[in-house]
């Protein structure tokens, strides 16, 4: 539905997602992890250790002063393949299930479930990927369009190791074509919410004589980044703010920023008819012309997509865009080459409907 409160209002959070401690194979705990989120003045931390609730059933989710912490945990099949984020669940699906069985287990149990690093591809034997292959599997409410782990797995060889394990911020790029692409198809069909994932683990590597700690939690909060938009503020109460967070994730109100290429706090994208207006992840619906506004909080490159095909671009910090077509527009920025910003969709609707959808340039 279209929403008539001005985007002008609405509320901005930003946090990391995928964050494992040592409750499974991190290398910080929980309350340690959340000092170092609020060092860095987040807002709120997604974690999922794998095949663990430890810290939820130890009281640890929800507010710790002004960071949020939501805890679920990671599942994956008997071939260590698709794994899956679950959150807003309070048990641990059995071990030994399909994919397309936890995926259905989640659902039924009400929770939030996410595709996790769906398209890895690794050049080093001893780093296996964890590709999602089961896209039959129905029910998910999402999908990492952005992991940080997986893109510099992808990109590391014999070569380039030293450098990677120095300056892994360095080296993000962008979401992967091939997952852009899927989530692009999938939203043709229903809400599949684009979130960035982290992936922090902050394990040490021998390199020769040399140890590393692969991504400090300080250094990867400082990559990807989260940026829930909701309506209201989050309340201080647990249970209220938890379920702010979620139906924020699940309603696609979101976009997904690399830290590294600047701070996106206050970046903006919606539609407007009349006395409608749309932001992420909302839908309008208008028999007249639909307007969109994006504004940036640095300049840089804008593109608006419709179903995954540029229908306008620019430099700078606002591009605006009017149109009568039907379909799934969202946003991309860059600065230099480089991925910046990347938003939800907004679902529009047009009446009657048109002839010819999303005009690409």
């Amino acid at each position: 539905m279209s929403n008539p409160q001005n985007p002008w209002d609405w509320h901005e959070y930003v946090g990391v997602a995928h964050i494992h401690s040592t409750d499974s194979d991190g290398s910080k705990s929980v309350p340690e992890i959340i000092k170092v989120g609020q060092e860095l003045g987040l807002d709120f931390l997604l974690f999922a250790d794998h095949m663990t609730l430890n810290s939820l059933h130890l009281g640890l989710e929800g507010w710790h002063e002004k960071i949020f912490a939501l805890i679920g945990y990671e599942i994956h099949d008997l071939n260590n393949i698709n794994h899956f984020l679950a959150f807003d669940v309070n048990e641990i699906l059995p071990g030994g299930l399909t994919a397309e069985d936890y995926v259905k287990g989640i659902k039924k149990m009400g929770g939030l479930g996410i595709i996790a690093h769906p398209d890895e591809t690794r050049d080093l034997p001893q780093f296996p990927p964890y590709p999602w292959t089961a896209w039959d599997a129905e029910g998910f409410d999402g999908i990492e369009i952005w992991n940080q782990m997986s893109e510099w797995m992808e990109g590391i060889n014999r070569l380039n190791q030293l450098k990677m394990f120095l300056s892994p911020r360095r080296f993000l790029t962008s979401p992967t074509p091939r997952t852009i692409k899927i989530w692009d198809e999938l939203n043709k069909q229903r809400k599949v919410c684009g979130i960035s994932g982290v992936d922090v683990h902050a394990y040490p590597y021998k390199f020769g004589p040399f140890t590393f700690i692969i991504f400090p939690y300080k250094v990867q909060f400082q990559s990807l980044r989260m940026h829930l938009i909701t309506k209201e503020p989050l309340s201080s109460d647990n249970q209220i703010a938890k379920r702010q967070v979620i139906d924020a994730i699940r309603e696609c109100h979101l976009f997904i920023s690399n830290y590294r290429r600047g701070d996106a706090r206050g970046f903006l994208f919606y539609a407007e008819s009349k006395n409608q207006f749309a932001g992420v992840g909302d839908s309008i619906s208008s028999s007249d012309k639909i307007s969109f506004f994006v504004r940036a909080p640095r300049r840089c490159k804008i593109r608006l997509l419709c179903d995954g095909n540029i229908v306008k671009e620019g430099k700078g910090k606002t591009l605006e865009y009017s149109t009568n077509h039907s379909g799934n527009y969202r946003v991309e920025a860059y600065r230099g080459k480089r991925g910046w910003i990347f938003s939800n969709h907004i679902r529009v609707f047009t009446s009657p409907p048109s002839s010819s959808l999303c005009r690409p340039v």
